[in-house]
């Protein structure tokens, strides 16, 4: 294989992403491996969206009428080059100097297809629920295998030509989801070998609400998720459905079941605090490091978060998978779990 480098071309879907997207594109310029392109999918936005990006010199590119979705932004902006790396960043990601130089490099140098980073552990907001969604994404891709089975899109690499035999992303989803996590296991499933690269990072600057992350924790990342677990696809012990984090899940329903318990016979009361201290023993390692990048206050708002984070997720995952929970929502995930199929251009 030629260790030589070739083109490289960002690809960025964007929806009303005025409030970050100068940030990204600055650090886009700011960037040791400058980028050959940089193409912006304008997904409807009613906002200075495409001006910014026009004024930072990329092209812009959109569909002209209502909200498609990023799968199909990326798709038609992925098509309109011939680079040989295609570099997916989202707009409210600032990326590091290092990140693009990072993500190319294995995909030039060995046999690997894509690649993907991370968050980095310093997040823009400071709100609590965006702190932890934030750090618990940095702290999850940190803490993944280096052959990864899946794939990220917020800042992740592939060669164009293995995006163009797997088709892209899959157009039925028609909001952001695991469009991402769905090529990821198609590419995988076909013998290609994707690997994170764990300093490649990214600044995100998402400010997110609790209940926008919870609506998105579970009806965008944990439904979708399960339905392709559920047609046995997407397991791995990685990530966050690691056998770790399965039984964090365990004990987090541990707690409140011996609370309810104690409340019939107190005598079993000390299973309440034996269940938290095995919760807590689970998660040691990254509620410690809640406590040392975000401080006490947020550290110990983040424990109540993450417990939280572990029963939704985990209940979700059982009424999935046990048929007692019908998935029919806009990206119609019944289609989109059959395998690719043909990237649309809108």
């Amino acid at each position: 294989m030629s260790a030589s480098q070739g083109k490289l071309a960002v690809v960025i879907p964007a929806y009303n992403a005025a409030s970050t997207l100068s940030d990204c594109l600055n650090a886009l310029a700011k960037s040791n491996r400058k980028p050959d392109a940089i193409i912006l999918f304008d997904d409807g936005s009613t906002d200075d969206t495409a001006s910014i990006a026009r004024s930072a010199g990329a092209v812009v590119v959109g569909n002209g009428g209502s909200q498609q979705g990023p799968a199909i932004g990326r798709n038609y902006a992925a098509g309109l080059t011939e680079a040989d790396t295609i570099v997916f960043v989202d707009a409210d990601v600032a990326v590091h100097p290092q990140a693009l130089g990072r993500l190319e490099e294995p995909l030039v140098r060995t046999d690997a297809v894509a690649a993907f980073g991370s968050y980095d552990d310093h997040p823009k907001s400071r709100r609590l629920s965006a702190l932890y969604a934030n750090l618990r994404h940095h702290w999850v891709h940190q803490q993944g295998r280096t052959e990864a089975f899946t794939f990220w899109s917020g800042l992740g690499a592939i060669r164009r030509a293995t995006f163009q035999t797997h088709r892209g992303f899959n157009p039925m989803f028609e909001e952001p989801s695991i469009e991402d996590v769905e090529l990821g296991i198609r590419i995988v499933e076909g013998g290609g070998r994707i690997v994170l690269v764990k300093d490649a990072l990214g600044t995100h600057h998402k400010d997110w609400g609790l209940g926008q992350l919870w609506k998105t924790d579970i009806f965008r990342r944990a439904i979708p998720w399960a339905r392709l677990m559920r047609d046995g696809r997407g397991k791995a012990n990685d990530l966050n459905i690691s056998k770790r984090e399965r039984a964090a899940a365990v004990c987090a329903h541990l707690v409140w079941v011996a609370a309810l318990f104690t409340a019939w016979r107190p005598s079993l009361w000390p299973f309440v605090p034996l269940a938290a201290a095995a919760y807590i023993a689970l998660n040691f390692r990254f509620l410690a490091f809640l406590f040392r990048t975000a401080g006490l206050r947020a550290g110990l708002a983040d424990i109540a978060l993450h417990w939280c984070y572990h029963l939704y997720a985990s209940v979700t995952y059982a009424l999935v998978t046990g048929g007692l929970l019908p998935f029919q929502t806009r990206n119609r995930m019944a289609q989109a779990s059959a395998g690719s199929t043909q990237a649309t251009r809108p």
